[in-house]
């Protein structure tokens, strides 16, 4: 798994310490790695550990590294008594950073890496993604954060993508269903889901050049019909006939398309007429009549498209095609973030679209650049 854990620190691991150098690393320092120009006197007041989770930015943050510190591994204290020497091996600020590329990533509880301990105290945490997160599959989000926690800032970096996985399409409805509409196109995948019950001063950043996309809803499966076609059919004529009074032969009918009339094919559009030459030699009207008719067959309904999110990235979204006659094609999958077409491309009727952002969403601000490029999908 592309992710790692860094800290800003530990700090004087050995040799003296030095009052400029504490105020420098603990109150001069940023996050973001600069310093402020800070010349000022530091107290002890100041160096106290903090352990409310409403501070935004202590000086010296609560964290199990601080609890520990000191060369008898008591800790920065918090109040009362307090000696230099207790800075030594303490952090600032913790650092968690991913790039390449990973599927259904917890940020929450990542396997064999040291900070879940101090999601819930101040010390300030920055996750960054810098590379692809994807969904393995539309039950899962790409990437979730779902803990009591505080002081957490996640960064979606400008070339950091977070997607969501597609909906399916729904199957068209078998020909002689009557009617019936196809099967319903999945909900897209959400790409983040974020919640942290009772947390403090959580945001999510997004850069102007980030993806957190939701997957595409599949569409629905057409609606099945019927087809008619009229077709020219040939079959024998009627060659019964008699003698008039005088002995000569005389049709039974009158030749043409009387002849033909009596043996037409079910279904027979118009008035039949004969496939060759009526000639009484060949023993009365038509031998070979030929009328044109109309046949009706039932068709199926087109398959609803799949929609665009992690396991569909390139293939088409355009519904498939129905079966012939009134039968109905079947749904265009949804973009990034949109909902999946109805049977015949009714639009927003298929499955519903991935949420950019899912869960509860609480204590979780969106900050940053959230526009219709960096966001694809609903949000909480």
């Amino acid at each position: 798994m592309a992710i790692t854990v860094t800290r800003q620190g530990p700090f004087f691991n050995s040799g003296s310490i030095s009052w400029s150098d504490i105020r420098e690393q603990f109150r001069a320092a940023n996050i973001d790695g600069s310093f402020d120009n800070d010349t000022a006197a530091i107290s002890v007041s100041e160096l106290y550990r903090s352990t409310d989770n409403t501070i935004t930015d202590p000086i010296v943050p609560d964290c199990e590294e601080n609890r520990e510190s000191g060369p008898s591994n008591n800790g920065v204290p918090t109040s009362g008594t307090f000696a230099i020497s207790r800075m030594r091996d303490t952090i600032k600020f913790y650092f968690i950073t991913q790039s390449s590329t990973n599927q259904n990533v917890d940020f929450d509880s990542l396997t064999n890496l040291d900070y879940q301990a101090n999601l819930n105290r101040n010390i300030r945490k920055r996750i960054r993604v810098n590379g692809t997160i994807t969904a393995q599959s539309v039950n899962n989000p790409a990437a979730q954060f779902n803990a009591q926690a505080s002081n957490i800032r996640i960064e979606i970096g400008s070339n950091g993508r977070v997607l969501g996985f597609h909906g399916d399409g729904g199957n068209g409805s078998a020909a002689g269903s009557g009617k019936v509409l196809g099967q319903q196109g999945q909900a897209g995948g959400p790409a983040f889901e974020l919640n942290s019950p009772n947390g403090n001063n959580n945001v999510i950043f997004l850069n102007s050049q980030s993806n957190v996309w939701g997957g595409g809803g599949g569409g629905r499966g057409g609606r099945d019909g019927s087809s008619t076609s009229q077709q020219l059919q040939q079959y024998q004529g009627n060659q019964q006939q008699q003698t008039d009074v005088f002995g000569n032969p005389q049709c039974v009918q009158d030749g043409g398309a009387k002849s033909c009339d009596a043996r037409k094919p079910a279904g027979t559009q118009g008035t039949p007429g004969c496939a060759g030459t009526y000639a009484l030699s060949n023993g009365c009207a038509c031998s070979l009549c030929q009328a044109s008719v109309k046949t009706t067959s039932n068709t199926a309904g087109g398959a609803g498209r799949a929609g665009r999110g992690a396991g569909n990235l390139t293939a088409s979204l355009s519904g498939g095609a129905g079966g012939g006659g009134d039968a109905e094609d079947g749904g265009n999958g949804g973009d990034w973030g949109q909902a999946g077409n109805g049977s015949d491309n009714d639009s927003g009727t298929g499955g519903a679209a991935g949420a950019a952002m899912s869960g509860a969403g609480n204590n979780f601000t969106i900050t940053g650049t959230n526009n219709s490029t960096t966001i694809k999908g609903p949000t909480f």
